[in-house]
């Protein structure tokens, strides 16, 4: 504002010091002077001028000397000169040190005077709020800078953090890995002593003998398929699994499926219908892993069903494809859990719950489609059971 600038006016006649100072003084300035320029420079260094108004030639030291002078107190003054002599080369000579501009005296019009002055006093205004805004910037960029090493120093510690996870993690596999097999050793043991003695060669046995064994062998092949899925799974997050295409049956993969829960379906009274067309294409795919795949699906369907439900297993083609779809008629999946029952160990609400198991099965089903580079379909209802349909590419036709 122009009631808190001040103007320094340094002049070696006191006449023009103190016409200027007047008239400075009228428009609201506050007016320092000076009649040479060591008494300007103490004014200078003390203090906070936003213009000077100097004469050019002065005895002792000129206005060019105290300009580099006064440049070296405060870069920022705005300094405008005055000089009695219309030489350009002067006020060249001035303007190369930092002057802002010059007037030439005698001044004609005061008001020329005192436009130049009111432009001076703006470029210093401009000069401090740049300043501020330069100091502003500066404090900001040293924050952003502080922030950026924080950022950084969090991110390597985050990144070592992930890496011992990561190792704990690969470990952990390793270990579930070597204590499955483990398992899957002794099962396999187990089962062999159990064919044994079901065959009575180490002795005749009682109905109640022969019972118990038909159970432990039962439980045994399931702990078997449970060890081979968390095997499967394990390799299948660590993209290990390898799939053996050939032409495969899907109608004899349904058979044997069906014919592996049988037992269970049995037990609930659960009739399995098989729908498999004889003249039904083959596809391109590993036997083994398709029918760890269906078996699952229809395990899970009997599971979920009620007593004297029925389970439905239907073979169709559709171009290059072929649908296999199980249905059940238990009680439905819910819609907001849709999503789910693919994921690792997930079981939803109310039956599935209560039916037991770990929750493996769909997502080994999963990563078998997957790797054959086949889809699913899932439609459910409430109360009225799930379609499960397995989507396989690449039918194998006679002339391939």
């Amino acid at each position: 504002m122009v009631e808190n600038a001040r103007i320094l006016i340094i002049d070696d006649e006191e006449g023009m010091r103190d016409f200027l100072s007047f008239v400075f003084k009228t428009e609201g300035y506050q007016a320092l002077t000076a009649a040479d320029g060591q008494e300007a420079l103490e004014l200078v260094e003390r203090d906070n001028i936003d213009a000077i108004l100097t004469d050019l030639k002065m005895p002792g030291m000129d206005g060019i000397e105290l300009l580099r002078r006064i440049r070296e107190l405060d870069r920022n003054v705005v300094v405008v000169i005055m000089t009695a002599y219309a030489s350009l080369q002067s006020a060249l000579e001035a303007m190369k040190y930092g002057a802002y501009d010059y007037l030439l005296k005698p001044f004609d019009d005061v008001d020329t005077v005192m436009d130049t002055i009111a432009r001076a006093v703006e470029r210093r205004r401009l000069i401090k709020r740049n300043a501020r805004l330069l100091d502003d910037l500066q404090r900001a960029n040293q924050q952003l800078n502080r922030m950026c090493e924080d950022a950084q120093q969090q991110a390597g510690e985050l990144k070592q953090a992930y890496d011992e996870l990561k190792s704990l993690d690969e470990r952990k596999t390793r270990f579930m890995a070597r204590v499955s097999r483990a398992l899957l050793d002794s099962l396999a043991h187990i089962q062999g002593h159990v064919t044994l003695l079901s065959s009575e060669r180490l002795g005749a046995l009682g109905d109640e003998q022969r019972e118990a064994l038909v159970d432990v062998k039962q439980r045994a092949g399931e702990l078997i398929r449970l060890v081979n899925d968390i095997l499967y799974l394990q390799e299948a997050e660590a993209g290990q699994v390898q799939i053996s295409p050939h032409p495969v049956s899907l109608a004899t993969v349904v058979e044997r499926a069906c014919q592996s829960v049988q037992v269970k379906a049995d037990e609930q009274a659960i009739a399995l219908d098989c729908d498999v067309p004889e003249d039904l294409p083959r596809v391109l795919g590993d036997e083994t892993r398709l029918q760890q795949a269906v078996t699952h699906l229809l395990e899970n369907a009997v599971k979920f069903s009620p007593p004297f439900g029925r389970v439905s297993v239907s073979l169709r083609q559709e171009g290059n494809q072929v649908r296999l779809t199980v249905r059940d008629q238990g009680e439905g999946i819910p819609a907001d859990k849709m999503q789910h029952i693919f994921d690792h160990l997930y079981q939803s609400d109310s039956s599935r719950q209560r039916a037991g198991g770990l929750g493996l099965g769909l997502a080994v089903v999963k990563h078998i489609v997957d790797a054959h580079g086949g889809a699913i379909e899932v439609a459910s209802q409430a109360g009225k059971g799930t379609a499960i349909t397995l989507i396989l590419p690449s039918v194998v036709t006679d002339e391939t």
